[in-house]
C-alpha cells in the first residue's frame, strides 16, 4: 500500500536573494557596504532587508535550472536517495567554519573567501555566513502566529543552500587543480544536524573547522559588540541588544531555566552555560562521524586562526597575508569570572576527554 501526498515548499528569501544576484537583479546584500566580518563593530541590529520580487525571476535560464536543481535534490532527501545528492554536489567541497559566537568564526571565513579571491562584503551573509539554511533542533514551533514544521523546512532550506552553493561558487570562483569548487560557509547551526549532513554529503566531501575559544573572552566580545556590559551585571532578558544574546537566552530556555533565573543571572553566568551547553553538543552531534581527520579543533588565538589561512592560501596556490586577529588583554578586568571560566574549561576538557575526544588548551585571549 502507498499513500500519494501533497507538499507546498516555498523557497526562502535566502535562496530567492542570492539567485537574484546571480541573475544581476539584486546587489543590497552585496554592494560592499554590509561588513558582516566586522570584529568590532556590531551590524546585527541593522540587517539589510531580505528582497521582494515577483515570479519572473525565476524565467530566466539560470533561474529555471536552479528551480529544477532544486526540485531534483529536495526530491531526493525527502526520498532518502542521498547518494543522487552526493553526485550533485561533487564538484563542491565545503570548508564548514564551526563554533560559538565570537570565536573567530566570522574572521576564519572571511579569510577563506579572500583564499579563492572574494572579498567577502560582495558575498551575501546568507550564502557565507550562519543563518541560512535555518537548522533547528525542534520539529515544531510557532512562527508569525502560525504553526510551523521546522523539520520541513530546515531540509527545504538544506536543498537551497546545496543548490545555490554550487551555483554559485562554480560561476564566482576558480576551479582547484584537483577538480573541485572550494565553498567556505560559517556554519554555527550545523551543530543541530551534523551527523545526518555528514551522512548525506558523505565522506570526504568537507572541512569541518571547530573554533574554540575560551568562554571569559567570549563573553566580554559578546556584550562589547552589543552595546557594553549591563550596568547591573546581569543578561539582558528583557531588551536583548543582538542576535547572540536571544541565541543566549534560547540555550538557557532550552535547558529548562525559566525567565525569572535568566533575568537573575550574572552576564557571565548567561554566556558560559549556553557556551557549555553547545560544545557538550556538538561533541554528542555525530559531527565525528567517520572520518575525524575531517575535523580540525582550532583554539582561539592569532597564530592558530591565521595558520589555518595561510594552509588553504597554500593549497589553492593563493598564498594571502591574513588580517590580523584581535584578541582580549581585558580579561583581567573580571577576576571574578575568571575561576569560572577555568571550571567551565576544565569540565568540557573532561567530558570530552571521557567521550574519547580531545579538547584543546584555550589562553584567556
Amino acid at each position: 500500500m502507498e499513500f500519494a501526498i501533497q507538499l507546498k515548499l516555498k523557497p526562502s528569501p535566502w535562496f530567492i536573494g542570492v539567485l537574484a544576484e546571480l541573475n544581476e537583479l539584486y546587489s543590497d546584500w552585496t554592494d560592499g557596504s554590509y561588513d558582516w566580518a566586522a570584529q568590532t563593530t556590531d551590524f546585527l541590529h541593522s540587517l539589510p532587508s531580505l528582497p521582494q520580487f515577483d515570479d519572473k525571476i525565476f524565467e530566466t535560464p539560470l533561474s529555471r535550472r536552479a528551480v529544477n536543481d532544486l526540485l531534483h535534490v529536495t526530491i531526493a532527501m525527502i526520498g532518502g536517495d542521498y547518494e543522487l545528492v552526493r553526485r550533485y554536489s561533487e564538484a563542491i567541497r565545503f570548508a564548514f567554519v564551526i563554533g560559538y559566537p565570537r570565536s573567530g568564526g566570522s574572521y576564519l571565513t572571511k579569510e577563506l573567501l579572500r583564499v579563492i579571491s572574494l572579498d567577502h562584503t560582495r558575498v551575501s551573509e546568507a550564502l557565507a555566513h550562519d543563518g541560512f539554511p535555518e537548522l533547528r533542533d525542534n520539529w515544531y514551533g510557532s512562527f508569525e502566529n502560525r504553526s510551523g514544521f521546522y523539520l520541513q523546512d530546515s531540509l527545504f532550506q538544506t536543498a537551497e543552500f546545496l543548490v545555490i552553493a554550487s551555483l554559485y561558487y562554480q560561476r564566482k570562483t576558480i576551479r582547484h587543480p584537483h577538480g573541485y569548487w572550494l565553498a567556505p560557509k560559517k556554519f554555527h547551526k550545523i551543530v543541530n544536524w551534523a551527523g545526518s549532513l555528514k551522512m548525506l554529503l558523505g565522506p570526504d566531501r568537507a572541512d569541518y573547522l571547530v573554533t574554540i575559544r575560551n568562554p571569559l573572552p567570549t563573553a566580554i566580545s559578546i556584550f562589547e559588540k552589543s552595546g557594553g556590559l549591563p550596568a547591573d551585571g546581569l543578561f539582558p532578558l528583557k531588551n536583548p541588544r543582538s542576535a547572540i544574546e536571544r541565541w543566549v537566552i534560547a540555550d538557557l530556555l532550552t535547558l529548562g531555566h525559566s525567565a525569572e533565573e535568566i533575568g537573575s543571572m550574572d552576564y557571565f553566568e548567561a554566556v558560559q552555560k549556553s557556551w557549555s551547553a553547545f560544545y557538550t553538543k556538538l561533541a554528542c552531534s555525530g559531527l565525528f562521524l567517520g572520518l575525524r581527520s575531517e575535523v580540525r579543533l582550532i583554539a582561539y588565538g592569532a597564530t592558530e586562526l591565521e595558520e589555518v589561512v595561510r594552509g588553504y592560501g597554500a593549497r589553492h596556490l593563493n598564498q594571502i597575508n591574513p588580517e590580523p586577529v584581535l584578541t582580549h588583554e581585558k580579561s583581567t578586568l573580571h577576576p571574578n569570572w575568571s575561576k569560572r571560566a577555568d571550571t567551565a574549561v576544565t569540565a568540557m576538557a573532561d567530558l570530552w576527554c571521557s567521550l574519547g575526544l580531545e579538547f584543546p588548551e584555550l589562553t584567556r585571549a
